[in-house]
């Protein structure tokens, strides 16, 4: 089979990160895989890193668009992807996002090609199309035959919401875990630091809790125990983050997004998200495979990735909640190593990769006929 994915462009996600695990484990199964990213790309290095990890396992790569903004990006892809699939003739189309669900919404308003094609979409977050609400809704009515899978109970659950919302016949997504490919993660957790290194890595975005983050970094930086945090990623709340990398030079230092992090998760000696809300929270699944402490919220989607007694979890949004777990984890650095360390085992199990690849390859056999 063919398969042509559909993403908003290459880069910082974890819808493309989860595009460039299936893929490869689509390829090694014979399957045939094109992906097409609709913008074009904000952060180069981690563009093309992903282009070039796709091309190596044996993927297309067709550029939808040179334009970094998805809205005007999208106006150019959409007749692309039309002649993409007018020419490759796919036999299924999986789209990840709703950007990419949109293009394909307006294609099939012109092209028989599009029309025609089998589609599987999947919901990779727990809330869906911000700022987009219109434009979703004349997408949703074009997308009913599609196939659908959720990463987590609580992407469903968003999905079959938005769908009432917009007055669409209710579906129910398949659940389909993100699968992690293993042999890109370090064998273990590093050796402790001194004075610990707590890593973050992901958008500077409100979903993302990063002004959270850094209000738990106020509350512990005078007078606390010795700690750093190293932040790595891009976003709108950047300025957030780098005066606080300024106030507190000793604790925060900033970085670019890491676009080999799975294989160097093993500098960090815990991993911080304070997220808002998630699809399914991909950093915390690797982290957990490999055995590495996550300072977590009890945010929908993100909490899915835990075993139902993992502690390391507070209530998103509250910042003091967060500064106590991380003083928990610097007071008691052994214990929480020994709680990732239990649950490795659960994380490797239920986050397989070829579960993952099982599971949709099921899904387009379904569509497809």
């Amino acid at each position: 089979m063919h398969i042509l994915h559909v993403v908003t462009r290459l880069g910082l996600g974890g819808a493309e990160r989860v595009v460039e695990t299936l893929a490869r484990g689509s390829i090694a199964r014979g399957h045939e895989v094109t992906v097409f990213p609709i913008a074009g790309p904000t952060d180069a290095s981690m563009a093309g890193h992903l282009r070039d990890s796709l091309r190596a396992s044996g993927a297309i790569v067709v550029e939808g668009s040179p334009r970094p903004s998805a809205r005007v990006a999208v106006i150019g892809a959409v007749p692309r992807l039309a002649r993409t699939v007018a020419r490759s003739r796919p036999g299924v189309v999986h789209l990840h996002t709703e950007i990419p669900e949109f293009a394909w919404a307006m294609a099939s308003l012109t092209s028989q090609a599009v029309r025609r094609t089998p589609i599987v979409r999947t919901i990779h977050n727990s809330e869906l199309w911000g700022g987009w609400g219109r434009l979703g809704g004349l997408a949703e009515s074009r997308l009913d035959g599609a196939g659908v899978a959720a990463v987590s109970a609580a992407a469903g659950d968003a999905f079959v919401r938005w769908r009432a919302s917009v007055g669409r016949p209710a579906r129910h997504p398949k659940l389909i875990y993100n699968g992690i490919d293993l042999t890109a993660l370090p064998s273990g957790p590093g050796s402790p630091s001194h004075p610990p290194l707590l890593g973050f890595a992901g958008r500077f975005e409100r979903q993302k809790g990063i002004d959270i983050l850094l209000e738990s970094v106020a509350l512990l930086a005078v007078g606390g125990p010795p700690f750093r945090v190293a932040i790595h990623g891009a976003g709108r709340l950047e300025p957030l983050v780098a005066a606080a990398a300024e106030r507190w030079p000793d604790r925060v230092s900033v970085g670019p997004p890491i676009p080999d992090l799975s294989r160097r998760l093993g500098r960090f000696d815990a991993i911080l998200m304070p997220s808002r809300f998630e699809g399914l929270g991909l950093l915390a699944v690797e982290a957990m495979c490999v055995g590495i402490p996550v300072l977590a919220t009890q945010a929908p989607g993100l909490d899915e990735v835990f075993p139902p007694e993992y502690p390391g979890r507070c209530q998103p949004g509250d910042a003091a909640a967060y500064a106590d777990l991380m003083a928990d984890y610097l007071a008691n650095e052994a214990r929480w190593r020994a709680q990732a360390a239990g649950a490795r085992q659960h994380a490797r199990e239920r986050f397989a990769m070829a579960s993952m690849v099982d599971a949709y390859e099921q899904l387009y056999e379904e569509v497809s006929g």
